[in-house]
């Protein structure tokens, strides 16, 4: 081989090595675009949920407080008791859907037992009760919700006097 030859094909596998070296950044730079851009997306998505759970969750709170109240059915006639208890039924089946969707999406209730966490509690209130200690929580008077380990909403609870 000549010289000019040898010259050519090193000028080549140069070129064919910065060819290669470029083609490797370009696609390492589009699979970081791509995982930033589902990143994004995911932000984008779990900030929808965030919103429509906000506008959702009082609905939710007064269908509980419904449900607690549920009346005292056994001074109707078995006609409206069978009624009653089949509407009820579906009460109860529309919270187990409306669970199981949340479940989905990564909501979740905080917990509100025992101590308080200013981080994840509000207290409302303060009773003296002499069955719990003092600055315990006493009871929920509304649920706290998490999103994905994001605190949406504190439980509003009721703490023992010191």
């Amino acid at each position: 081989m000549k010289d000019d030859e040898i010259n050519e094909i090193e000028s080549l596998k140069a070129q064919s090595d910065e060819y290669l070296a470029g083609w490797k950044r370009a696609k390492a730079d589009y699979e970081n675009l791509q995982k930033e851009t589902e990143k994004k997306i995911s932000g984008v998505r779990d900030y929808a949920s965030e919103n429509i759970l906000t506008v959702i969750l009082p609905i939710i709170d007064h269908f509980e407080l419904a449900l607690e109240h549920t009346p005292n059915i056994s001074s109707c006639s078995p006609e409206d008791q069978k009624q009653l208890k089949n509407w009820i039924t579906g009460l109860h089946a529309v919270r187990a859907l409306w669970e199981t969707v949340f479940n989905e999406m990564g909501l979740e209730v905080v917990d509100a037992s025992g101590e308080f966490n200013p981080e994840i509690h509000e207290a409302i209130a303060e009773e003296e009760n002499e069955d719990v200690a003092a600055g315990k929580i006493i009871r929920i008077e509304q649920n706290g919700y998490k999103l994905k380990d994001k605190l949406i909403r504190p439980a509003k609870v009721v703490l023992s006097k010191e």
